[in-house]
This record gives C-alpha cells, structure tokens and sequence, in this order.
C-alpha cells in the first residue's frame, strides 16, 4: 500500500491486488466534499466518453464503504500515466485541457443540479473589506511561528486589498452550471499529450464556468510558478474552452476581474495554519501563488481587462454572423 503525495485533504493510497492497481480514496469530511455525487457524476461521464473515476463495487454492491472506523472510502481502478505538479506541464498541453473542461461543462449540463459552490453566499459574505480581521490574525500566527516570509506576503495582500475597488457581480449573468469544482493539473492523468484521466470529483458543484476556466490556467501554465500570467496564453486559453463551450460577455469580461477578487477574499494562509494534514505544505504552495498573482492582477489587470474586451467584442460580433447567415439560410 502506497500513501499518495497529491492532495492535502483526504487520504489516497495506491494498492496492488492479483496483479492490477487500485486508488483507495477517503475524502476529507467538510462541506466541500461530496463522495455521494462524485460516483454519480463519475458513472454519467463515463457513459458520455468523458474519462473520469471508474469505481469498483463492494460484496454489497455500493461504490461508497465505510471502515471500522467510520470513515467512508471509495475504490476506483487505477489510471496509467504521468501526472503533472503545479504550473509544470509543457505549453502544448493547455488546449488540451480547456476543451476538455469545455466538454465537462456541456456534458454536465444535463445532469441534476449540483451543491452550489461558488454563489450568491459567496459574494455576498465574502468581501474584501471583510478580510481584514483574518488577515490580522494571521499576520500574528505566522510572527508567533518566525514565519519571517508568510509574514511579508500576508502583509502584501493586506495592503493591496486595502486599496482593492468594490467590486459587485452579478451571479445571475455568470454563465453558471454542474462542473469539476477542482479541475487543475494535478487532477488530470496524461499519456503523452493526451488526457486518459480525470480524477478527484468530490468537489462537484456549480460554479461561474470562466472562473474554474481562469484558476485551471493558473494552476497548470508555467510562468504562473513566478507570478506572471503570459496573458495571450490566457486569452488563448479562453479562446480554446469557446471552441467547445459557451460564455456571454460578461462572463469574458469578468474573468480578470472575478478572480483577482477570489484571490482577496480566500484566506489561503489561514487554511494553511490551520490545517492539520501531514500535506499541508500544499496549502503553502497554494498561497504562495496566490500572493504573487494578487501583485500581478494589481499592477496588470488594466491590461488584461483590455485583451478580455477585446475578445468579447470578437466573440459577440462573430455570434452575430452566425445568427444573420443562419437567417439568410
């Protein structure tokens, strides 16, 4: 039995038995998580060529156990391949990945609605101006702990999110739907250039769809480990999702927009003290990037709100000729 390193919430192990390989997966117990809805979302995808978790039955035919202890676990075969850390996949293999979410999200869209993630709770309890006491209390954990550096970058959000605009969306112009929840580059499973598999569903929800497009860039393009969005390779990104999928506008114009306010209002070096999984490093990870980005967005998201425009006016006038041909037979 062998503990896989990806992940820091749940508990993976990789097992071997008469001669094939098997992922033994508990899911962390919080809110987030939902093993229930994964087999289901898993079961749907699979029928529609979507290579996502193939789950094995117990001796009372249910894909979801519990142990001795209480704890629900799943098995699932294993996948065959290579899987990538944070921002270490080559440049080739984006397009790859945002047709494929692309294919997620239409193929979800005829499934039951999902928990909801990313929502009207959201913007409405989580503002910046609401994250100064959780910063401050940070702030004192990591100089209690001589966390010289967490301290420097936990001050650097402070100050940006101070000068920060009030940013208002409406969620109701969000194009919104069943999805991934935590489609990143750690999730997908390669041979080669191409994706054989899809991994880690418990997260399934809805979400604004270009904000789980936006975060799986982040998480996969290289440049990104520096804190450097290549914004052509973004804007390429989106464009590649839109060959498959669906935006409007104001899900194109937003994009920037939407997650430099995820960025302030997620307290990632929190959930990294608090945490208290052997893994939990991968927090750290996780805040690190997101504390370079928030310099970025700051000094460049003028820039990029340009290209986004740019791109929605190409989108909506290309929209428009398809409809007048489409008129005009």
């Amino acid at each position: 039995m062998e503990l896989a390193e990806n992940g820091a919430g749940g508990l993976t192990y990789f097992v071997t038995a008469d001669d094939k390989k098997y992922v033994v997966k508990y899911p962390s117990d919080n809110e987030m998580n939902h093993p229930d809805v994964e087999i289901k979302v898993c079961e749907m995808l699979l029928k529609k060529g979507i290579p996502a978790c193939k789950f094995i039955p117990n001796k009372q035919g249910k894909m979801l156990s519990t142990d001795e202890n209480g704890k629900r676990f799943t098995v699932q075969d294993f996948y065959e391949g290579m899987t990538y850390s944070y921002n270490e996949a080559p440049h080739g293999m984006q397009k790859e990945s945002a047709v494929l979410l692309a294919k997620i999200h239409e193929t979800m869209k005829n499934m039951e609605s999902l928990p909801v993630g990313i929502g009207v709770d959201f913007f409405k309890h989580r503002k910046s101006e609401y994250m100064k006491d959780s910063y401050a209390f940070t702030l004192q954990q990591a100089v209690n702990n001589g966390d010289t550096d967490i301290a420097c970058a936990i001050r650097s959000n402070m100050q940006i999110i101070e000068k920060m605009p009030a940013y208002e969306f409406d969620i109701n112009k969000f194009s919104c739907g069943n999805t991934h929840g935590d489609y990143m580059i750690s999730q997908l499973i390669w041979t080669d250039s191409n994706i054989k598999g899809v991994i880690d569903w418990t997260c399934a929800c809805q979400h604004p769809y270009i904000w789980e497009i936006v975060r799986s860039y982040v998480f996969m393009a290289p440049e990104v480990k520096q804190g450097e969005i290549d914004i052509e390779a973004l804007i390429n990104y989106i464009a590649d999702y839109m060959k498959v999928g669906s935006l409007n506008a104001y899900d194109i114009e937003n994009a920037g927009n939407m997650f430099y306010y995820f960025l302030s209002v997620c307290n990632f070096y929190g959930q990294y003290y608090d945490s208290i999984s052997k893994k939990r490093y991968i927090y750290l990870e996780q805040a690190n990037m997101s504390s370079k980005l928030l310099i970025w967005f700051e000094k460049h998201l003028d820039e990029l709100n340009e290209r986004l425009c740019e791109l929605s006016k190409q989108v909506t006038h290309q929209k428009k000729m398809t409809s007048y041909y489409d008129v005009e037979g």
